[in-house]
């Protein structure tokens, strides 16, 4: 089980954020049970990784509440958000006809991927944003609603309807880092990552450790994420990873984990395009797979990934179909051996590319500019004499740039070349 998972905070105490926070929650929480609740939701917004789901989770538990949960992995449209969401938040338990104070907590994951699409089969999540705003004002049950980006979210159809019928609170273990909640954040992850380490008989020093914090910094996810990087006398390096989960660990768990629903929760989170990741599947499939039946199973599955990936020119929804298909090419290795180590290489094809910065820099201006194409419909030479105005965009405009890079699921290195 990877670190995340296996030490996910159990209580309100493990969890590593200002008391003024968790106190804001749990007077919400004691105005439901107290029948004197004024908003029906909360919105937990904040950057990835800082314990917005944690928090949910540990509420839950702190009130003795059973979590009904609807993840970004899930479809939440319209007739979806009905079955699942709006049963468990409208009535109570049938077995509980007198019970006056909530008797369960609805969580609904990630609202801002919600994709809002007149047409569903372009991949949208359609009415999934409505009928949450319905769910919201016939509530019986408190509705915890996270997100990572609440300024883009805000520009969403429903969505000022939905703010404004719920609580917003943002979710950051520290404002400045000249402020005392930033030391108290930093000391308390140390010990955390301290005990964990030894927990795993991780060899590593306390300058290690806050090498490790500085770099992700205030992402306690892939901070535990470059932690077990460091099991069984693995390196770490400010460069193995980027701010998201490691393209290496990602290879690793889509090949041998075996769970499919852990390996769609990890790809929502990994900043690296499809192609990107199908590339180092592509790379280390023979190593991998012994089997030959296996090896033909897993080519077949990614051929198909592949198809989708190249299609995303004419409809950019389908990339992601691309990744999600390519995590599931062990499912189709009956025979696969996990037992056995092997190690993992950079695919050849991009090593080539980039032996060289400028090779390396080509490469990220090309996948930049085939993106930017799908939605102007122009050529890479008549987008790349354009750059000046994606330059201004990124520089002036921050809600905008974010907006861009949701649509065509930028990655850092292919923004950096907006710098």
């Amino acid at each position: 089980m990877p670190l995340p998972d296996k030490y996910r905070p159990e209580s309100i105490e493990d969890l590593i954020l200002p008391p003024e926070i968790i106190n804001q929650i749990l007077s919400w929480m004691n105005s439901w049970k107290n029948h004197e609740e004024t908003k029906k939701a909360i919105i937990l917004y904040g950057n990835q990784g800082v314990g917005k789901t944690s928090l949910a989770v540990a509420i839950a538990k702190h009130f003795d509440l059973p979590l009904i949960e609807m993840n970004a992995s899930d479809q939440r449209n319209r007739e979806n958000m009905k079955k699942i969401a709006l049963m468990a938040s409208e009535y109570h338990d049938i077995l509980q006809l007198n019970v006056k104070s909530p008797d369960r907590l609805i969580l609904i994951d990630e609202a801002d991927n919600i994709l809002e699409s007149r047409n569903p089969s372009k991949g949208g999540d359609a009415g999934g944003l409505a009928e949450l705003l319905d769910i919201i004002k016939k509530a019986r049950n408190p509705i915890i609603i996270t997100m990572n980006d609440y300024y883009a979210f805000r520009r969403k159809n429903y969505a000022k309807e939905i703010i404004s019928a719920s609580i917003a609170i943002e979710i950051a273990p520290y404002k400045k880092r000249t402020e005392k909640n930033y030391r108290l954040f930093l000391d308390r992850l140390q010990e955390r990552l301290a005990n964990i380490a030894k927990l795993e008989n991780i060899n590593v020093n306390s300058k290690k450790l806050n090498d490790i914090i500085k770099k992700n910094e205030p992402d306690i996810r892939a901070t535990l994420n470059d932690l077990e990087l460091l099991k069984d006398g693995g390196l770490y390096s400010a460069n193995v990873r980027d701010t998201h989960e490691s393209i290496y660990y990602m290879v690793d768990r889509i090949f041998r984990s075996g769970n499919y629903d852990e390996i769609l929760k990890s790809l929502t989170s990994m900043d690296e395009d499809p192609g990107f990741l199908m590339e180092w599947l592509d790379q280390n499939m023979y190593s991998e797979f012994n089997d030959p039946a296996d090896l033909k199973n897993s080519y077949e599955i990614l051929s198909i990934a592949d198809i989708y990936f190249n299609r995303r020119l004419k409809d950019f929804s389908l990339s992601s179909y691309a990744g999600e298909i390519s995590g599931g090419i062990s499912l189709g290795a009956n025979n696969h051996d996990v037992s056995h180590y092997v190690k993992y290489h950079f695919p050849e094809i991009i090593q080539k590319m980039s032996n060289r910065k400028s090779n390396s820099e080509k490469y990220n201006m090309k996948s930049f500019l085939d993106k930017i194409s799908i939605i102007t419909h122009t050529s890479n030479n008549e987008n790349a004499g354009n750059l000046w105005f994606y330059k201004i965009i990124k520089k002036n405009d921050r809600l905008l740039m974010t907006e861009l890079t949701k649509i065509l699921s930028l990655t850092d290195r292919e923004k950096s070349i907006l710098d």
